[in-house]
């Protein structure tokens, strides 16, 4: 019988590694990673195998808008439950920012703003404006925050529902000046009532809060020493292109953590594209104002991802900033008969580029909302062998 070897179990750790990210039983059964968190392998594979999953979890909570780490939505659902062990509370979120709103009538708004170490909203600031009522957030001028709003008339600091005057027919977006504010002010709360007439116009879209950073306190080479079988010094380097390179005390291999399994031991060079290649683009299509566009890869060749122009937009389209827009379209990508939906389009900026979040898939549909008209350019590449 051959020998255990260090590189033997290297070569079982790289495919045992995508086995705690895959979309299986686990995740089935549970309805999320849970084996990343509170799994119990027993041989020394899976207990590498596990620590070398922690600690990429470690490094997406550490910088979870990291562009390394691709499609966050993906691996929040693998590592949440794991970094909520350490600091909960820090995931994503999503909520609608406040109710109503929506209509073309005037409204008055109250907002209260929480400072560090108050238990109590320090501030109580209002303003009236004409509806619909967009965005409202807090943005830093430097050690100054302001209230920023985004509104269908233009809006007025005021308590009271008094007369709005300066209506306009787009959108508007203003900074109201605020007394100083220290780092970390955020908002409580946000009220929205009608000043006259019946607020019947729905609620604004749901915000979603972005995963907060928890810090790392392992980096990504630690000693892994679970037992007195298990003595070693572990490396995880993520890469730009979301794989990782792994190493237990020796010889590096490069794993995909989202793939079907396997390691690359490194004795046969790389098989993939290289780093950057994107494929080569497809005949762009549009989708007319609030139509559609689809396509498919031709034979032999998979799908990379889409690039989205806005051709046109509606005059009172909704922005989280100038040029992002809120609920613009529906993305899917798949095979025929079985697309997959990209939430991309809830915040969609003109030239974006969405990637295709697995390796084997042929067919897309893009769907412009009302008033939008997109550009869509699909990119392929050949099957792998």
């Amino acid at each position: 019988m051959a020998e255990i070897t260090p590189g033997g179990i290297l070569d079982r750790v790289g495919a045992e590694i995508p086995n705690f990210f895959r979309d299986g039983v686990d995740q089935l059964v549970t309805g999320e990673g849970e084996y990343i968190r509170s799994g119990e392998p027993r041989g020394t594979v899976g207990k590498i195998g596990q620590a070398v999953a922690r600690s990429y979890c470690r490094q997406y909570g550490a910088d979870p808008g990291a562009a390394r780490f691709g499609n966050a939505a993906r691996i929040e659902n693998a590592c949440r439950p794991y970094l909520d062990d350490i600091d909960p509370g820090n995931g994503a979120g999503i909520a609608v920012p406040f109710d109503g709103g929506q209509c073309a009538i005037p409204y008055q708004a109250t907002i209260e703003i929480d400072q560090p170490g108050q238990s109590n909203p320090i501030g109580l600031t209002g303003f009236r404006a004409i509806g619909p009522i967009g965005s409202i957030s807090l943005v830093e001028f430097g050690t100054q925050f302001r209230l920023r709003v985004t509104t269908g008339g233009l809006p007025q600091l005021a308590f009271d529902c008094g007369p709005v005057t300066g209506a306009s027919p787009s959108s508007v977006t203003t900074t109201f000046p605020f007394p100083l504010l220290p780092p970390g002010s955020s908002i409580r709360s946000i009220n929205i009532v009608a000043c006259s007439g019946v607020d019947v116009c729905g609620d604004p879209p749901p915000v979603v809060r972005q995963p907060r950073p928890i810090a790392d306190p392992t980096g990504p080479n630690f000693r892994f020493n679970p037992s007195g079988d298990i003595n070693v010094n572990v490396g995880v380097d993520v890469l730009p292109n979301g794989t990782i390179n792994v190493n237990v005390g020796g010889p590096t291999i490069n794993v995909d953590p989202f793939s079907g399994g396997g390691g690359d031991s490194g004795g046969g060079g790389p098989t993939g594209p290289g780093p950057g290649d994107i494929g080569d683009a497809g005949g762009a299509s549009d989708t007319g104002a609030g139509g559609e566009a689809e396509g498919e890869a031709g034979t032999g060749d998979i799908l990379v991802g889409l690039k989205i122009d806005v051709l046109s937009s509606p005059p009172r389209a909704r922005q989280y900033a100038p040029g992002v827009f809120r609920g613009a379209g529906y993305i899917y990508m798949g095979v025929a008969g079985n697309l997959d939906q990209d939430y991309g389009g809830s915040m969609l900026k003109s030239g974006q580029f969405f990637f295709a979040e697995k390796e084997n898939l042929t067919h897309w549909n893009v769907s412009a909302n009302n008033g939008y008209n997109f550009r869509v350019t699909p990119y392929y590449r050949e099957a792998p062998e």
